[in-house]
């Protein structure tokens, strides 16, 4: 049986443990108690947000944390956390979110160490979107070096033209932040572009903040992969990160797993792996 869910005590211990069990946790994780209960009371004040819990006998087996974008049809789940009878409850749940935001696309991540998961979707021929090595950097330190003369930060009167440059990249990886999306939360982001002959040929663009930033993209257009623009827009990112909020506690960076000089580039950067991630898509 599915509930909404209206008070955070009901599955608060629930989410808390299985969040933290990389073999029943999704995306995106969370560190803090803390945090799941603010994300949680966020949740279900929101009139775009949903909380979901499935009860078997009186048990709670399963919680579903979901916000959903009307106008681009758009949906993803925050928490997707099942302990058991996987299959039955995952097409519950994604049942009900489909009654509720028909036409939507769906989008539930995660860790690569959720075998359930992986199984389940793979067995639905869910398409997976998204198979990334996940790096951070703890406490970003300065690196003193001058600013690369090529590389120039996107601002709203400058992003007219980068847009173009962006989309070429972000619509054929169908990722959630194509130009009117980031435009929309410029504001969070810092966007770093480099030139060649007065053209934009790559980009670095990261959500920025001093507890936490994260990097959701890097685009270099293909015959330049070999010119180090991909170092080059990694170390200038880290560079203005630093210089902008001093010593940040951590940055994550998801890097496509076929991605080798990029991921080799963030790794001689001071990144780390910390696990693989799987993004599936399914279609409500």
């Amino acid at each position: 049986m599915i509930k909404v869910i209206n008070k955070v005590e009901a599955i608060l211990d629930f989410v808390w443990k299985f969040s933290q069990d990389d073999f029943y946790a999704s995306y995106p994780r969370r560190k803090s108690l803390g945090h799941i209960k603010k994300e949680l009371q966020r949740a279900i004040s929101r009139d775009n947000e949903n909380v979901l819990a499935y009860y078997k006998d009186n048990e709670l087996y399963g919680v579903c944390c979901y916000f959903w974008n009307q106008d681009e049809k758009y949906a993803q789940t925050t928490q997707f956390l099942i302990k058991d009878y996987y299959e039955d409850i995952a097409e519950e749940l994604i049942s009900y979110v489909s009654t509720q935001l028909p036409g939507y696309e769906l989008f539930i991540g995660f860790p690569d160490t959720n075998e359930n998961a992986k199984e389940y979707f793979e067995r639905k021929n869910i398409q997976c979107i998204e198979a990334s090595i996940v790096t951070k950097l703890y406490n970003l330190k300065s690196n003193i070096r001058e600013k690369h003369p090529s590389v120039e930060r996107i601002t709203e009167e400058s992003f007219e033209e980068y847009a173009i440059f962006h989309d070429k990249h972000a619509i054929p990886l169908e990722i959630y932040y194509n130009s009117q999306s980031l435009k929309r939360d410029i504001e969070r982001f810092r966007v770093f572009a480099l030139r060649e002959h007065g053209k934009i040929h790559g980009s670095i663009f990261v959500k920025a903040g001093k507890d936490m930033s994260e990097v959701f993209g890097l685009f270099v257009d293909k015959e330049y992969e070999n010119n180090h623009f991909i170092s080059i827009l990694i170390n200038e990112m880290l560079m203005e990160l630093y210089n902008e909020f001093g010593t940040v506690k951590e940055i994550i960076y998801f890097i496509n797993e076929g991605s080798t000089e990029e991921l080799n580039s963030a790794l001689s950067s001071g990144f780390e792996i910390y696990e693989r991630y799987r993004c599936y898509k399914c279609m409500i």
